[in-house]
């Protein structure tokens, strides 16, 4: 089962688990997605189910190089749908900086429909020098970050906002929430849906 017939604004939210999961369900509450990362792979990989159970995989992400996470120069994650057809690609665009995060969302003819920006790219730069305050460093960072959330817009070719992703923080989940800006069709939510997966996770990692 793919995704389809999605009402936004669609909830990402990360379950208290000893491995990376989360629930993805729509604004009227229907669950588009389950998603569980892969443990021990030197090729980062993320299995997207239609069901709680696990039972039904809709698709996987997996890094096109080997330790594409560690090193995040111009790292392409491929989304496959079960079956085999391609979906799209999420690509960095250069390594993640203290001036933030960009990435370009292609079809799956290697075709740019989407580019996502970090909003506020000061903050990563604000919290790296926070950071790196001796012993209070780490726990001022974390304050900060918890506080102060960021988002990030999605902009289709013509460079209009398609989306906005907003991070909360709840205090025992953390939460991603995706609100659509212009209408979305069905095959690019399943685009977009899919490749903002992958990017919570990698913004899960940094904080």
């Amino acid at each position: 089962m793919t995704i389809q017939n999605v009402a936004f604004p669609v909830q990402m939210e990360f379950r208290l688990s000893i491995r990376t999961e989360i629930r993805v369900t729509d604004a009227q509450g229907h669950l588009l997605a389950v998603v569980k990362e892969k443990m021990f792979s030197v090729r980062d990989e993320v299995r997207i189910y239609a069901d709680d159970a696990k039972r039904n995989q809709s698709y996987s992400i997996k890094a096109k190089r080997l330790l594409a996470g560690a090193l995040d120069w111009k790292a392409q994650r491929l989304i496959v749908a079960e079956g085999g057809r391609p979906v799209g690609t999420l690509a960095a665009q250069g390594i993640r900086t203290m001036w933030g995060a960009a990435y370009e969302v292609l079809d799956g003819h290697g075709q740019r429909q989407f580019t996502i920006s970090d909003d506020q790219p000061w903050m990563s730069a604000v919290e790296g020098v926070i950071g790196g305050v001796p012993l209070l460093g780490d726990v001022a960072a974390a304050a900060f970050d918890y506080f102060v959330n960021p988002t990030f817009t999605v902009r289709d070719e013509q460079g209009n906002p398609a989306a906005r992703v907003h991070k909360q923080r709840p205090f025992f989940s953390r939460r991603f929430m995706v609100e659509e800006l212009s209408p979305i069709s069905d095959a690019e939510a399943e685009l977009l849906l899919t490749s903002l997966i992958q990017l919570v996770l990698r913004e899960r990692e940094r904080g």
